[in-house]
């Protein structure tokens, strides 16, 4: 074997699992979710949408409701959303808005949000999780 082609692979491998998006995680399917906000058009003002990461505030399996933050010395608030599993509905629910506004995301974070949830026993599921 080539002897450039084994550090070559060795380094894809290492860096394999932070390729993954953060919803490949086996105990939670809230990085689906983080990645749903990331892909979408919700008004990211004061932070690059990749630092945004997810509070999740309300799970009753119905709808998802998560506060969006990012690390900093402040608060680092920057809105709120919620989400319904059953219609695949994303809203902005930020305090400066008078009504929700629908939010359009990548469609293949609902379908795995899905599968993954589907894959979850009841148990599994958490309130006032991280995500990152």
């Amino acid at each position: 074997m080539n002897r450039f082609l084994i550090p070559s692979l060795l380094s894809v491998l290492l860096l394999l699992p932070f390729a993954l998006p953060a919803s490949a995680s086996e105990s939670s399917c809230y990085g689906y979710l983080t990645g749903m906000v990331r892909s979408s058009d919700f008004p990211f003002r004061y932070v690059d949408k990749d630092k945004v990461n997810l509070l999740i505030d309300e799970d009753d399996g119905e709808k998802v409701r998560a506060q969006l933050f990012f690390d900093t010395d402040g608060t680092g608030t920057i809105g709120w959303v919620k989400y319904t599993p059953a219609t695949r509905v994303l809203l902005n629910t930020s305090a400066e808005l008078d009504e929700p506004m629908a939010l359009s995301f990548d469609a293949k974070l609902a379908d795995g949000y899905a599968k993954c949830v589907a894959r979850q026993p009841r148990s599994a599921k958490c309130h006032q999780r991280m995500c990152t």
